[in-house]
């Protein structure tokens, strides 16, 4: 029996909620993984923690090379440390590992998964808004370098599954489910005077604080229609939006002749991000096994918009083209950090949200080079309009 190679991983965003539950799959098979790379933007505790643990090659910690080596390993060998931290997560995704784990937040993940396309690897990728913002870019690097993009979106990751061995030609619509997040039986009225705490509440996932709040007003779901676009080659009008409270099935994939073809689990993202990480193959125990006889049943809706207006602006953005969809992505991070320190009600989010939406509507397509230029006077609109 041939010896099973070791797989090489870089984890970028190893602090946060999708990177350790990744290095958490890793933990459950040591014997199939090596970690090279990790990197962190402020958990310099549970970083020194994970490199004491890891070994990796190299790491990233946006403090600096100086300024980390004496705060962060002082109770490490310097020598041997030092050489490993690098510039940039750029530099970090630009070393060779045979799969780079995307899971840092916001567009600035961006020219690290351009470097792992460049060079031929395997993207898994949970960082939304660098393929709401260049996904059509990722995809013609992917094809002109050969490498791979792998969704670690639970949503994605299942269309991925249902697609496989598919003709293009016979698929009709792509169908994201979404539980409807915390606030989903809150009375519509009192949705302006919710606390972040309640909005951070999540009935069935366990995230990170941007994608739940995100959850709550929906715009989550919006972002993945754009992703599914990116990622799929389909139009706005292909991808659909089905509230499905349980999210028992994550995705769904229309044919032409009538048929669906559903990917059902128990929630949980371990095993979005164990089929990324053993792609094509399949192994056991990435979840509880699914009891459909005690679930009993499931339920459906369509989503209300005047209830989820940040869906609608996420969709409008979509057909408008990259321009907005960069806008609109880069604007909710202000106001989710916003709503969460306060400073602005739950319902301010949506109504700022589709006036950025407005401004940029007409920009059209972007070139990769001009993403970090239309990002950041988008965030300065938004400060303008709605965020003191």
């Amino acid at each position: 029996m041939a010896e099973k190679k070791t797989v090489t991983l870089t984890v970028l965003g190893s602090t946060g909620s999708v990177g350790r539950q990744v290095l958490a799959v890793v933990d459950r098979h040591p014997d199939r993984f090596k970690v090279v790379g990790l990197s962190a933007f402020t958990n310099e505790k549970l970083l020194r923690e994970q490199i004491d643990k890891y070994s990796p090659k190299h790491y990233y910690y946006p403090a600096g090379g100086v300024e980390i080596q004496s705060s962060l390993f002082d109770f490490l060998d310097d020598e041997k440390f030092a050489s490993k931290c690098v510039g940039s997560l750029e530099e970090l995704a630009d070393h060779t590992a045979d799969i780079t784990v995307s899971a840092v937040s916001g567009i600035a993940g961006l020219w690290a998964a351009v470097a792992v396309l460049k060079r031929g690897g395997t993207l898994a990728i949970a960082n939304k808004e660098t393929i709401v913002c260049a996904g059509r870019h990722l995809k013609a690097l992917e094809k002109k370098y050969g490498g791979k993009i792998l969704p670690l979106d639970t949503e994605h990751s299942a269309i991925m599954e249902c697609l496989s061995g598919a003709d293009p030609k016979s698929v009709k619509s792509l169908i994201l489910t979404a539980s409807g997040g915390a606030l989903r039986d809150l009375p519509q009225e009192k949705l302006c005077k919710v606390t972040a705490r309640e909005a951070l509440n999540h009935p069935v996932w366990s995230m990170g604080k941007k994608v739940t709040i995100d959850s709550a007003t929906l715009f989550n779901k919006g972002l993945e229609v754009i992703e599914a676009m990116r990622l799929f080659g389909v139009d706005a009008d292909k991808v659909k939006v089905l509230m499905h409270r349980e999210s028992v099935i994550h995705g769904m994939v229309e044919f032409v002749d009538g048929g669906i073809k559903a990917l059902l689990s128990t929630p949980d993202m371990a095993l979005a991000i164990q089929t990324a990480l053993f792609y094509p193959t399949k192994v056991p125990g990435a979840v509880q096994e699914l009891d459909l006889a005690k679930l009993g049943s499931l339920e459906f809706g369509a989503p209300d918009l005047s209830r989820y207006p940040c869906l609608e602006v996420a969709m409008r953005a979509a057909k408008a083209g990259e321009g907005a969809c960069i806008a609109v992505s880069a604007a909710d991070e202000v106001l989710v950090d916003a709503f969460i320190a306060g400073t602005i009600k739950f319902t301010d989010i949506a109504a700022v949200l589709d006036k950025v939406e407005r401004k940029f509507a007409k920009v059209g397509n972007v070139a990769l080079e001009d993403m970090i230029g239309i990002d950041a006077e988008a965030r300065k609109y938004t400060y303008s309009i709605g965020v003191k």
